[in-house]
C-alpha cells in the first residue's frame, strides 16, 4: 500500500545586480516563465533581490519589504510559489534571508546559519531550520554555506523533509571560482545522498562588482543522480517533476 505525492519543482539562474529593480524585473520575469510551464514552486539565488556583492548596509529595508509585496502578489496572481533570497531586519538585526511567498498569501523566513567572513560584516547568524508544506511536501531551506553542514542538511530529514532548496550566490575571483567549481558541486549530491531526499540548488550566474559566480545550479534525487545541472554562463529555469513514494506495510 502506498502514497504517491508530487510537485514540480524548479530554480532559477540568474544574473544579480545592485539594482534592486533590475533584479525585480528578473524574477518577474521568470516566475512568469515558471507559470507557462505549471511549476508549482520556483526558487532563485541568494539575495537575488538585491544582489551579493555589496554594501548591504545601504540597502532600504522598506524598499525590501515593497519588494517582497510586489512579487508577493504576482505570485498570488500567477499562482507559482516562490523562494527570494534578501536582506531581512528582524528585530533590528539584519540577516542573510530566504523569504519563502506561497500562493495562499502566507510566508515564511529562513536566516542562513553558517556565514562567509563577508557576510558576516553585515550579518547576524540564523539558529533554527525551515520546514515549510507544499501541499502534502514538506521543504526544507539552506542558505549556500549551510550546505557544507552534514548535521543541518540531517535535521532536515529528521524533521521529515522530503526536499531541500539551496539558494547560493558563489561569488568569487575567477581563478578560485574555478578551483571551487567541483566542491560546490559535490556537497549537493553529498546532502541528498546522506539524507535520501531531493536537493535543488539555484545557484547566481555572471559577475558583479570584479567577482564571478559560474552558475552550475542543480537539482539531484535522493539516489544522488543529477536530474537537471545548468551550464556556467547562462540564465535559465531547470525544472522536474518530483514524485514522493510512502510505502507502509
Amino acid at each position: 500500500m502506498g502514497v504517491v505525492r508530487s510537485m514540480k519543482a524548479a530554480v532559477a539562474q540568474v544574473k544579480l545586480y545592485e539594482d534592486i529593480d533590475a533584479n525585480v524585473r528578473t524574477i518577474s520575469k521568470y516566475i512568469s516563465l515558471a507559470s507557462k510551464e505549471d511549476i508549482d514552486i520556483l526558487c532563485f539565488p541568494e539575495c537575488n533581490i538585491t544582489g551579493y556583492v555589496r554594501d548591504f548596509s545601504t540597502v532600504s529595508q522598506n524598499k525590501v519589504m515593497e519588494t517582497l509585496d510586489i512579487i508577493q502578489e504576482q505570485v498570488k496572481k500567477i499562482g507559482v510559489n516562490v523562494i527570494v533570497g534578501t536582506p531581512y531586519l528582524e528585530r533590528k538585526k539584519r540577516f542573510n534571508s530566504a523569504i519563502v511567498l506561497l500562493t495562499n498569501g502566507r510566508r515564511h523566513i529562513y536566516h542562513k546559519i553558517h556565514l562567509t567572513s563577508s557576510d558576516e560584516a553585515f550579518f547576524k547568524k540564523g539558529k533554527e531550520p525551515l520546514i515549510f508544506r507544499l501541499g502534502d511536501v514538506k521543504c526544507g531551506v539552506l542558505i549556500c554555506r549551510d550546505q557544507n553542514d552534514p548535521m543541518l542538511a540531517h535535521e532536515y530529514k529528521t524533521l521529515g523533509a522530503d526536499a531541500i532548496f539551496i539558494l547560493s550566490a558563489h561569488f568569487y575571483e575567477p581563478l578560485e571560482a574555478v578551483q571551487k567549481l567541483d566542491k560546490n558541486r559535490a556537497l549537493p549530491i553529498a546532502r541528498a545522498i546522506d539524507n535520501e531526499l531531493f536537493v535543488l540548488k539555484a545557484n547566481a550566474v555572471g559577475s558583479m562588482n570584479g567577482k564571478i559566480s559560474l552558475g552550475g545550479s542543480l537539482i539531484v534525487d535522493p539516489n544522488g543522480f543529477v536530474i537537471q545541472e545548468a551550464n556556467h554562463i547562462n540564465e535559465m529555469i531547470l525544472s522536474c517533476k518530483i514524485i514522493f513514494h510512502n510505502r507502509y506495510p
